[in-house]
């Protein structure tokens, strides 16, 4: 096993990737090797694999692998503290683990293959971060990463972003997909390769959660996914704020933040009022359904629409419990409609009062 066990490890970056397309292959091959062995070695019963992770005396993560889930990826978030890491693990089976350690060295001049750069301005009465770079023209690259940390006291939402994904005249237009991380501390935007002919400007609008005195710096690193050593990284700083006087509506825990603007209201492609109803599976039935606004046609029928949201959100939907909520919808393929924003109706309805008269308004396709 040593030797594909050592190419997985030696080739696959810390997002998972390979840096060529002969590593790529031989990585591929290394990884069918792999899952070969796991299927031989696996315990049954009380026999599964179990990993405790800690750090010093105690151990705090344990990781259960079985044959339900022995082909799946587990994820584990250290506090950011330095010291020695241990893992301890019984029962019969096989397991890869990888450590990775991300760390910057202040003043420290990185080199500008993307030409990336940041300014800090308010947009709609919040606070946002706008990142300027471009892509080689000659490069083979097939994917490229931009990863944004939010400031102390700051955090980035899926309500947020999805109302900048609505714009089609600016640098949204060129993400394929994006990631909100540890709770909206991290986003993480994946970039098409085609955009390379002129600059790319995003511009990110930032939760203001509490107020933060001598707030650090955060980092913004494009890279090359498959090849990370085509990296660059900078640094941005929100100024201190004694007050936060963002329009911040909060269901259940901080993970279930919504924040409203009219321009997001006005950018989103559906609007629903409702109750809460039966959960099954990633689906939401919403009972006395009535719809604000439906830019591509109808989703309720006998006044109950059945929704989609991912299953992170299972905890927002779960805390809005029975009451009359509201909800921000965006179209998917299927004609089904999915969740980008929830919160209690009561909560917000002193914004929705203000942005009434663009509130109808469709998004400009």
């Amino acid at each position: 096993k040593q030797w594909y066990q050592r190419r997985v490890a030696i080739t696959a970056g810390e997002n998972g990737g390979f840096r060529s397309s002969q590593d790529t292959v031989i990585g591929l091959q290394a990884l069918s090797k792999f899952a070969e062995a796991i299927n031989a070695d696996m315990g049954t019963g009380n026999d599964d694999l179990v990993l405790v992770i800690g750090k010093g005396r105690s151990y705090f993560e344990k990781v259960i692998i079985n044959n339900d889930n022995r082909l799946a990826v587990k994820e584990v978030i250290f506090a950011p503290a330095i010291g020695d890491y241990k893992i301890k693990w019984t029962g019969t089976g096989t397991a890869f683990v990888q450590l990775v350690s991300t760390y910057h060295i202040s003043g420290f001049e990185y080199e500008p293959i993307f030409g990336l750069q940041s300014t800090v301005s308010m947009v709609d009465d919040m606070q946002s971060v706008s990142v300027l770079f471009t892509l080689p023209r000659d490069a083979p690259s097939t994917m490229y990463l931009l990863e944004i940390s939010a400031p102390t006291g700051m955090v980035f939402t899926k309500a947020l972003v999805e109302g900048q994904m609505q714009l089609t005249d600016g640098g949204f237009s060129t993400i394929t997909r994006y990631d909100i991380k540890e709770g909206g501390q991290r986003l993480q935007l994946y970039i098409d390769p085609e955009a390379r002919s002129d600059e790319i400007v995003l511009i990110i609008p930032l939760h203001s959660k509490f107020a933060v005195a001598n707030r650090m710096p955060a980092q913004i690193s494009l890279v090359d996914y498959y090849n990370p050593s085509q990296r660059q990284t900078i640094f941005y700083t929100i100024e201190d704020s004694d007050n936060d006087s963002s329009d911040l509506y909060v269901v259940g825990d901080e993970n279930c933040a919504l924040t409203l603007t009219c321009d997001i209201l006005q950018n989103t492609e559906a609007i629903l009022i409702g109750y809460p109803g039966k959960i099954s599976g990633n689906s939401l039935v919403v009972k006395n359904a009535m719809p604000y606004k439906a830019c591509k046609g109808s989703f309720v029928k006998k006044m109950k629409s059945n929704v989609q949201f991912e299953s992170s959100e299972k905890p927002c939907v779960k805390a809005l419990g029975n009451n009359r909520s509201f909800f921000l919808l965006s179209y998917l393929d299927d004609d089904k409609v999915e969740v980008t924003g929830m919160a209690d109706y009561g909560a917000v309805l002193s914004k929705v009062t203000e942005c009434y008269s663009t509130l109808l308004e469709c998004p400009t396709q």
